[in-house]
């Protein structure tokens, strides 16, 4: 996948995904889809179909499933989260199992948060969701300077890459709380 299509779709999810649902659904499942679909090396073109898959997936599955679609686009963008939480805290050889049970575990907490606190949560969480795939492109883009930010290996790149997505998911929500304070009339 191209780390320009992937720091573009980590931007809106970033600064924009909870000013709609659909957004944020739509990419939160492309990102999802990307990563898995990277994490075990799939080739550009399979990333890229993969991700529009999951975000089509995601979309439809809201339309049908309107009633919970706060639970499930908190699950979605939860998946986001601890797909990259995975590959932060994995190592060099991902376990699918792992992996899975991982992903669904935090996804099913965020899922159970949105459905509880709705919109304040969708925009912290898409927030850092987006600011992970923001960092991921960036990593991929520049992965003999800025490798840390895909993959970290060791303590101190963790430290960093932790900090960059603190700071740049707490920039995401304080835009997003802006941009919902403009859109509201507030």
């Amino acid at each position: 996948m191209s780390p320009a299509v992937v720091i573009a779709v980590g931007a809106v999810l970033c600064f924009a995904g909870a000013l709609s649902v659909r957004l944020a659904v739509v990419t939160a499942g492309f990102g999802l889809s990307w990563l898995l679909a990277d994490v075990f090396g799939a080739a550009f073109a399979t990333g890229l179909l993969i991700g529009l898959a999951g975000a089509v997936v995601a979309l439809v599955l809201t339309l049908v499933l309107a009633h919970v679609v706060m639970f499930f686009t908190g699950a979605v963008v939860g998946a986001v989260l601890g797909a990259k939480l995975f590959v932060v805290l994995g190592g060099s050889d991902p376990s699918w199992l792992l992996a899975v049970v991982f992903v669904l575990a935090v996804g099913f907490v965020c899922g159970f948060l949105a459905s509880r606190y709705q919109r304040a949560f969708l925009r912290w969480a898409t927030a850092f969701a987006g600011a992970a795939l923001v960092l991921s492109g960036l990593g991929r883009l520049a992965e003999d300077d800025a490798g840390l930010l895909y993959r970290p290996s060791g303590t101190t790149e963790t430290v960093l890459l932790t900090l960059g997505w603190l700071v740049l998911g707490v920039a995401g929500a304080l835009v997003q709380g802006v941009l919902t304070r403009r859109r509201s009339g507030d």
